[in-house]
């Protein structure tokens, strides 16, 4: 069970200078009310600091995250509009399927790329799709 008022256990950072690519990984299991407050500043700051260090590509790994609410579906789309805004391209991967129908459902997940495991989206980044 989830502890009420936890704080975020933050995020996972790793840079792939070759493909100017940056992998960013939740490492909190819920992605909700609790948590997304300072995850955003999180988030954003990251993505800023390394468009600003020259890379394009960003794949967020959801693998650890098992319970997302509105809140946290806001984080994502969050993260989306960054990119876009800034010419650079966000990856959704290892998200579980009840998380994608949350997507569905909220007519989402047309608007974000969404691969089922991390190694696809990087073979996407180096093949240009």
């Amino acid at each position: 069970m989830e502890i009420v008022g936890k704080k975020s256990q933050g995020l996972s950072v790793t840079t792939l200078n070759d493909d100017k690519t940056v992998i960013i990984s939740f490492n909190d299991r819920s992605l909700n009310f609790y948590v997304t407050d300072s995850l955003k500043e999180s988030l954003k700051e990251t993505i800023n600091s390394k468009i600003d260090d020259g890379f394009q590509h960003f794949v967020l790994n959801l693998d650890n995250v098992k319970i997302i609410d509105s809140c946290g579906v806001g984080l994502i789309i969050v993260a989306n509009n960054v990119t876009a805004s800034r010419s650079s391209k966000l990856y959704l991967t290892n998200i579980k399927p009840f998380i994608i129908k949350i997507f569905e459902i909220m007519r989402i997940a047309k608007h974000l790329s969404i691969f089922e495991r991390e190694d696809d989206a990087l073979l996407s980044i180096k093949n240009g799709s």
